[in-house]
């Protein structure tokens, strides 16, 4: 359409039919790339963040009552791209400066509204998949459910965890099963301590389900509001 619509105006106005063909082969191109369907990218994305981050997985330290607390804000070799959207690698580390999660954001750019977030903790590999309405989430390749509107909930629709918020305190309180787990410090608080905790009042005794919920939705609060 676009070579018809230039040869008719050569033909009026003189203008050259290179022009016409140079334009049709941009245009192509560009469409082309907005085409792309943004689900495809997702897979790529999150393999290529998981072998960036393979080699420091042996490092990083258990999630237990006691170190689960000495989590910090702190992050470690960071790097950050911000062009064609946003993407950011990095290591959050405790307050000892012991690495406690590795992680690596992909979002597209704004007209494509999604993208992906990878996480390794322990033993464990979390997946998010970063759609316009929802967040779907992987947990060592099985699916364990979506964020929606703060809420996480199972692939049988009921919930499963959900964030409280509480504007008179600096946390964010994180809910399993109604029952309070802990505590995310809120972006912004505590700005005069050095190296803040992100994590307060943990459950001391939590079972192995209710310790992956807690890492995918604590995870997901300090990243997504920490890495802009």
């Amino acid at each position: 359409m676009t070579l018809i619509l230039g040869f008719f105006l050569m033909g009026i106005f003189g203008i050259p039919w290179i022009f016409w063909i140079i334009l049709f082969f941009i245009l192509s191109y560009s469409s082309s790339k907005v085409r792309i369907p943004i689900k495809q990218r997702m897979p790529k994305d999150l393999l290529r963040f998981k072998q960036l981050l393979a080699q420091y997985s042996e490092q990083l330290v258990p999630w237990n009552k006691e170190e689960i607390e000495k989590l910090s804000l702190n992050v470690e070799g960071q790097k950050t791209i911000r062009k064609d959207g946003l993407e950011s690698i990095g290591t959050f580390s405790s307050i000892y400066h012991e690495p406690m999660f590795s992680y690596g954001l992909r979002m597209y750019p704004a007209r494509k509204r999604g993208g992906v977030l990878y996480a390794q903790a322990e033993q464990h590999e979390l997946y998010f998949y970063i759609l316009p309405q929802e967040v779907d989430v992987q947990v060592n390749g099985v699916v364990l459910g979506k964020i929606m509107d703060g809420k996480l909930y199972s692939t049988d629709g009921s919930m499963l965890a959900n964030y409280l918020e509480n504007t008179l305190e600096d946390y964010t309180a994180i809910i399993i099963n109604s029952k309070d787990f802990g505590h995310v410090l809120r972006k912004g608080k505590n700005n005069n301590q050095v190296n803040p905790r992100a994590l307060d009042l943990v459950e001391p005794k939590m079972n192995q389900e209710e310790k992956v919920i807690f890492m995918v939705m604590s995870i997901w609060k300090i990243v997504t509001e920490n890495i802009k």
